[in-house]
C-alpha cells in the first residue's frame, strides 16, 4: 500500500511538472494579447479561456500518453528509437487507439475558433502535431511510426466530421457567441508553445 501511495504521489507530480511546462509558455502569450486587445478597446470573454485551457489540457494529456521527445532525451545518452515508413504495417489495436485519442482535437479546434471550422485547417493542424510528435520520438525510446501519422490525422479528420454533423443537428449559431472570430493561426501557436515549453523545460530525469 505505501509502495503504491509513494507511486501516485510520485506520478503527480510529474504530471503537475509536465502540466507547467506545456502552460507557461502559453500563459505569457495570452498575457501579451491581452495587453494587447486592452489597448484595442477589445474584450475577451471568459467563457473563451475556457475552451482555451481544455484545448491545452488536451496537449498535455496528449504529450503525456505520447511521450514526447525531449531536450533532456538528446543531451542524456539513452536509447534511440526505431522508424518505421511503411504505411500499415501494424493496424493493432494502437492504430486504432491514435484515431480515438485525436478525435477531441477535430472537435475542440472549430469550436473554439470561428475562422478555424475549415476542414483543411483542422486536418492539417492534426497532422502537424502528430508530426511534431513522431519527429521528436526520434530522441528517445519510442518509435517514429508513419502509421501513428496516419491514424492521428485521421482522428483529427474523424473529429471534425463528428463537429460538423452535430453542427448541423444544433444548428449554425450554436456556441457562436463564445468563439473568438479573429486569430486564425492562434491553435498552431498554442500547439508550438506547449511543445517547445515541454521540450526544452521539461526534464523528468532531473527530479
Amino acid at each position: 500500500m505505501k509502495l503504491l501511495c509513494s507511486y501516485l504521489i510520485d506520478d503527480g507530480v510529474y504530471n503537475i511538472y509536465l502540466l507547467i511546462t506545456v502552460l507557461l509558455p502559453c500563459l505569457i502569450y495570452q498575457g501579451v494579447m491581452k495587453t494587447k486587445a486592452k489597448s484595442n478597446m477589445k474584450k475577451i470573454p471568459a467563457k473563451y479561456y475556457v475552451g482555451v485551457y481544455t484545448f491545452l489540457v488536451y496537449l498535455w494529456a496528449v504529450f503525456k500518453v505520447t511521450g514526447i521527445g525531449l531536450l533532456a532525451d538528446i543531451i542524456r545518452p539513452g536509447i534511440r528509437g526505431g522508424v518505421n515508413l511503411r504505411p500499415f504495417a501494424d493496424l493493432g489495436i494502437g492504430f486504432w487507439l491514435n484515431i480515438v485519442m485525436f478525435l477531441p482535437l477535430g472537435i475542440v479546434i472549430p469550436c473554439i475558433w470561428k475562422k478555424c471550422e475549415s476542414v483543411r485547417y483542422t486536418v492539417r493542424l492534426g497532422f502537424a502535431v502528430s508530426l511534431l510528435i513522431e519527429c521528436s520520438q526520434i530522441f528517445n525510446g519510442r518509435a517514429t511510426d508513419i502509421d501513428d501519422l496516419i491514424a492521428n490525422t485521421s482522428g483529427a479528420c474523424l473529429g471534425y466530421v463528428i463537429w460538423f454533423i452535430t453542427r448541423k443537428i444544433a444548428g449554425k449559431n450554436c456556441g457562436e457567441k463564445y468563439k473568438m472570430a479573429e486569430r486564425k493561426w492562434e491553435p498552431a501557436i498554442y500547439v508550438a508553445l506547449a511543445f517547445l515549453g515541454t521540450f526544452f523545460l521539461y526534464d523528468p530525469y532531473a527530479i
